[in-house]
């Protein structure tokens, strides 16, 4: 019954990160240096594994932008979901990643987390993220629908999609609030001055989104 409560609630992973002091001091914590020594409050360490795996794929390293693992996103959204979501979305987030965990290991024949492959992951992003726009609806109807009372559960293939665009929203905005890309790859502005309307992005900032 808890897992059937927690995939019910699996749409409340998609709410939007709210600014906070306990968030900034999370922020700051992630962006200190990585210590062999930091373990994970929510994640289990196989969970940590296919967490880190899967956000690597969805932000990598490129030759101007550090990726997911050097700007410890996996770091961030565990201690977020530990001190900062609601037991909803704790309850929603851990049932959901583990069941992409274990649908994962099946899906590739593979028997730990650490057997798992970059290519493993990105086939497994592709099958959800490239998937036609009928069959992403058909998802989306089930995650609805099951939020009723007494509704039939989505199919494992809903609730992975549903859980990894949860991932990456949560990935995407750790990236945009951690120091480093704030201040060194978008446009970033200490003490903001008057707003000056009908700029064009280019002009205003060579193209670079604002920092948060």
């Amino acid at each position: 019954m808890q897992r059937r409560a927690a995939l019910k609630n699996i749409g409340l992973s998609l709410g939007a990160i709210t600014m906070s002091s306990t968030l900034v001091a999370l922020v700051q914590s992630c962006s200190q240096e990585k210590t062999l020594s930091w373990k994970p409050v929510f994640f289990s360490p196989e969970e940590v594994e296919i967490v880190s795996k899967t956000l690597e794929a969805m932000i990598p390293v490129t030759p101007e932008v550090p990726g997911a693992t050097d700007l410890n996103l996996t770091r961030f959204i565990d201690g977020y979901l530990d001190a900062i979501a609601t037991e909803k979305e704790q309850a929603a987030f851990k049932v959901g990643i583990a069941q992409y965990l274990s649908t994962t290991l099946g899906a590739t024949g593979k028997k730990a987390t650490t057997d798992l492959t970059e290519t493993d992951i990105e086939n497994r992003l592709a099958y959800y993220f490239k998937a036609d726009a009928a069959q992403k609806a058909k998802w989306n109807l089930e995650v609805a629908a099951a939020e009723k009372d007494d509704a039939q559960l989505p199919s494992l293939d809903a609730t992975n999609s549903l859980v990894l665009k949860s991932l990456r929203k949560r990935g995407i905005e750790a990236f945009k609030v951690t120091e480093q890309i704030g201040k060194h790859v978008l446009a970033y502005d200490p003490i903001p001055g008057i707003q000056i309307g009908c700029t064009a992005l280019q002009e205003a900032t060579g193209g670079k989104a604002w920092s948060l």
